[in-house]
């Protein structure tokens, strides 16, 4: 049997069920083994829109993803969806097609031998769990095993396999295949000791805090055990970015996303907090700032990891550190004697979180993300794409309801990648709804994937925040380089296209916001339509972020980051009711 076709079979037994990539030479093989065994294929038209739309897949479905690309520039267009992935702790499988054997560089100390060929192992072993050069026909389905079980276990991970092209079209023996793949690595607990300690910790706290992140997702298959110790123990909670869909927005222990562009409230939580405990996330610097030597200085601090090297790599300080799977921390702390705890300004918190800006003549993308995501009553999916403007508009702003999902690869923050990772999430099935939200500096990196959508009928609303360019690093530019905007305005030699006249070129439909009046007309269509859509949204170019990290200026020029404690706009600007 040919050896892709094998392939494809093995893809089924995995429960493989969807496949991402870009034809090329030395990958047709693997293409026209997919179409014959029926599995879906999903071309895109860059291997970055592959890749991103594999991740993204993955976290939708909480399955392996899988991104076939050919050699060469093939193989490293597709790396800023593998170092997504990496960063973001999700299983991906990577296939590489090669040039032939005798074609390729490994190991001779040579640039390159074969057309299009290059050492992609070695470029991509860096950001991987596992990579391999798979050499003998007899050795590639053991390998294509081995290479998932990796991806799954433990800490997940993306795994690569490169495929000469003689292999793919060989000949091999068709052989009974055993699937035995355990998601998690099981191990004698040899943390009881660690576990009774924190028990200390937790009977001396009064207000612990616990901390969310996306690899909560990876632990849990699904929440009821975490929810049982939160709202037993009456313990609040913030997340990260990536951790914002594990509760509702309205939930009463939920304070909110914390981080240098997080929320005011959940920031000053965590300050408020005696007790911090870890989940899912090891508090990089984008959550505690380069201020991490003196994060929470008034708190006690524990960690919970399944990855040994990450907890000896903490910028944090913390008072404990356990190597174990959180779910089973979890559910060893669920029935222990601690008390409930009583956070008195929980509501004064979460209010924090949201504050109407003062009324200017352009829409307000916040308002408009946040009205939108009030009044869809269907199962949605919220992809946000990794330019600032996004990120901040949809993090910050959005409902959030059970059930409801964001997709985003916040780790990496790649502007451009939101219309990949829209493919992606609407290729599960998992939701009666897709938005994507995305600025229009990012709309144009990646503006091939509309094609993409028009071809596969996507029911996407791409919500298109217009700010004349781009905005977040316009911020960088205004506050340490006295407003040189080279790069990033009109001024600055940057100039935007007609996104009306691109929307029409790929048979998109196409909504217009320049007036604040505007804004729930446009809801509504949004609302009912089944069709693709791009809704451009005209802000004002310089629309603040609800809240961000502040900076001090000193009297010799320098800035001085301030704490999350208190973020801007500074404490003493008014808030608005959270109904607005």
């Amino acid at each position: 049997m040919k050896l892709t076709d094998v392939f494809a079979t093995l893809l089924k037994k995995l429960k493989v069920k969807h496949v991402f990539g870009l034809q090329g030479g030395a990958v047709v093989h693997f293409f026209d083994s997919l179409e014959k065994k029926k599995i879906k294929v999903t071309y895109t038209n860059h291997e970055q829109s592959a890749a991103l739309a594999g991740v993204s897949y993955a976290k939708s479905t909480e399955n392996i993803g899988c991104v076939i690309v050919t050699t060469g520039p093939g193989s490293t267009n597709a790396i800023t969806g593998l170092l997504a992935a990496w960063q973001d702790s999700v299983p991906c499988l990577f296939i590489s097609g090669q040039s032939r054997s005798n074609h390729v560089s490994y190991g001779k100390k040579v640039r390159q031998v074969g057309t299009q060929e290059v050492n992609i192992c070695d470029i991509v072993k860096p950001i991987t769990k596992y990579t391999k050069f798979v050499k003998k026909k007899e050795n590639f389905v053991d390998e294509v095993l081995k290479a998932t079980k990796i991806a799954i276990s433990g800490r997940p991970g993306p795994v690569w396999l490169d495929i000469p092209l003689e292999i793919q079209w060989s000949d091999i023996k068709n052989r009974k295949i055993n699937i035995n793949l355990n998601k998690k690595i099981v191990k004698k607990n040899k943390n009881f000791s660690k576990f009774k300690k924190s028990l200390k910790l937790f009977k001396e706290a009064k207000k612990p805090l616990l901390i969310l992140g996306f690899g909560v997702r990876n632990s849990f298959e699904n929440l009821s055990n975490l929810k049982k110790l939160v709202y037993r123990k009456k313990i609040p909670f913030v997340t990260t970015w990536n951790g914002a869909d594990l509760f509702s927005t309205d939930d009463q222990f939920n304070l909110g996303i914390l981080g240098m562009s997080g929320q005011r409230g959940a920031n000053k939580a965590v300050f408020e907090s005696d007790l911090l405990i870890c989940l899912g996330t090891h508090l990089s610097i984008p959550h505690t700032t380069t201020l991490y030597k003196n994060y929470a200085p008034n708190s006690k601090k524990i960690i919970i990891d399944i990855d040994q090297d990450q907890l000896k790599n903490l910028n944090v300080k913390f008072d404990l550190k356990i190597n174990d799977d959180l779910k089973k921390f979890v559910n060893w702390l669920i029935n222990k004697n601690i008390s409930t705890y009583k956070w008195s300004n929980l509501e004064e918190l979460k209010k924090m979180n949201w504050y109407l800006q003062k009324k200017i003549k352009y829409p307000n993308s916040n308002i408009f993300i946040r009205n939108l995501t009030k009044q869809i009553k269907e199962k949605f999916c919220l992809v946000v794409d990794g330019g600032g403007t996004a990120l901040y508009a949809g993090f910050q702003s959005p409902i959030i309801k059970p059930q409801d999902r964001i997709i985003c690869s916040s780790s990496i923050s790649s502007m451009g990648s939101g219309l990949a990772e829209t493919i992606g999430a609407i290729k599960s099935k998992n939701f009666k709804k897709i938005i994507c939200i995305i600025g229009d500096g990012s709309f144009l990196m990646n503006i091939q994937d509309l094609q993409t959508i028009f071809q596969d009928k996507i029911n996407v609303s791409i919500i298109l925040i217009n700010n004349n360019g781009y905005l977040a690093i316009r911020n960088t530019q205004k506050e340490f380089l006295n407003r040189r905007y080279f790069g990033t305005h009109p001024k600055g030699n940057l100039t935007m296209p007609s996104f009306r006249k691109l929307a029409k070129a790929f048979k998109i439909n196409y909504l217009k916001v320049n007036n604040p009046n505007k804004m729930q007309k446009a809801i509504d269509y949004i609302k009912k339509t089944n069709k693709p859509n791009i809704c451009e949204i005209f802000v004002d170019e310089n629309q603040e972020t609800l809240f961000k990290q502040g900076y001090a200026k000193d009297e010799n020029g320098t800035f001085t980051p301030q704490p999350l404690s208190e973020m801007y706009p500074f404490i003493g600007t008014p808030i608005a009711n959270t109904n607005n």
